[in-house]
């Protein structure tokens, strides 16, 4: 009797545990990619930046044996339809660079979008990470769709009034202008060690134009510069109610740096414990330094070839 029990319980121990297993499985996050087909990119290329983007999520899935998922926003009609069911926690990423597409319910009213984005934000818990520039300064919207079934729409810039608009809803001020800061930030013990664990070669003083200075703390960040009574951030995050807002700053190029900077404050966001804990990678080349070791390689051997022709002429 005692035995049977016994077996009972490890069996009821066993079940609770592959149930527990299957529902971290199922709990497991998703990064969105905002890549609109009908907008563009300001300081980025939307199709370039996405596909950096998905290459260095695989490898960091596979170095750190992460676990999370990733869909790609790719359409407007996906942008809307995310906006409209508001999932709760989605993390997206802006591949637009400046730039912010207005779904098409929205017209021409890109400050209610802005107000419904931070609504999310605060009660839905979603995290939003505009790596590049100054976000939210120019919009793509007033969306009508033409008898052939494809979309037209217009360009405006809103300027520092979308960061403001959407930093109102948000309970914030902030402007990303460099005179704010009176310099360019650098590179911190964190983002040392977040870049190291993901193998990245990333500068010291980081290439971010826009840095972001506000009146609320930072959660945490990997470039600072303290400047009398402002501190100017790149690659930050600010948590809001129940979600946050990640902003990177960084400049119009190059493309793998716009990728690896979204992609480390997107997954120190989503599994900070594990990258603390984790080792740095070892260092390897860079896929530019491989390029100029290859072009140099074939330069030496042309020479060879040349000068051993020049030797059989004479």
């Amino acid at each position: 009797m005692l035995r049977d029990r016994a077996n009972h319980l490890k069996l009821v121990a066993a079940l609770f545990a592959l149930t527990c297993s299957a529902g971290g499985a199922l709990a497991q996050p998703t990064i969105y990619i905002l890549k609109v087909a009908e907008s563009q990119g300001w300081w980025t290329t939307p199709e370039l930046l996405t596909v950096r983007l998905q290459d260095y999520l695989q490898t960091a899935a596979s170095d750190l044996g992460l676990f999370f998922n990733v869909e790609v926003i790719d359409s407007i009609e996906k942008w809307e339809m995310l906006m409209n069911e508001s999932p709760p926690n989605a993390v997206i990423i802006n591949a637009h660079g400046e730039l912010v597409p207005i779904p098409p319910k929205y017209g021409t009213d890109w400050q209610s979008f802005y107000r419904d984005l931070a609504m999310n934000i605060v009660y839905k818990g979603w995290v939003f990470v505009n790596p590049i520039g100054y976000g939210f300064y120019y919009v793509t919207y007033n969306y009508t769709k033409r008898p052939d079934g494809t979309w037209e729409w217009a360009l405006l810039t809103v300027g520092s009034a979308g960061l403001d608009t959407l930093g109102g809803w948000l309970g914030i001020v902030a402007t990303a202008w460099p005179e704010a800061a009176g310099g360019a930030p650098k590179l911190t013990d964190l983002g040392n060690h977040v870049f190291s664990v993901l193998g990245y070669d990333m500068p010291d003083t980081a290439n971010a134009p826009r840095p972001v200075t506000t009146n609320v703390p930072a959660s945490w960040y990997f470039y600072v510069l303290e400047a009398g009574n402002a501190t100017a951030y790149a690659c930050v995050e600010f948590s809001i109610g129940k979600g946050a807002l990640l902003w990177g700053g960084w400049a119009s190029s190059p493309v793998e740096d716009q990728a690896r900077v979204a992609v480390a404050m997107t997954l120190y966001h989503l599994f900070p414990s594990e990258i603390e804990a984790a080792q740095p990678k070892p260092k390897g080349l860079r896929p530019e330094q491989i390029i100029l070791i290859a072009w140099g390689a074939a330069a030496v051997v042309m020479v060879l070839l040349l000068l051993r022709v020049l030797r059989k002429k004479s």
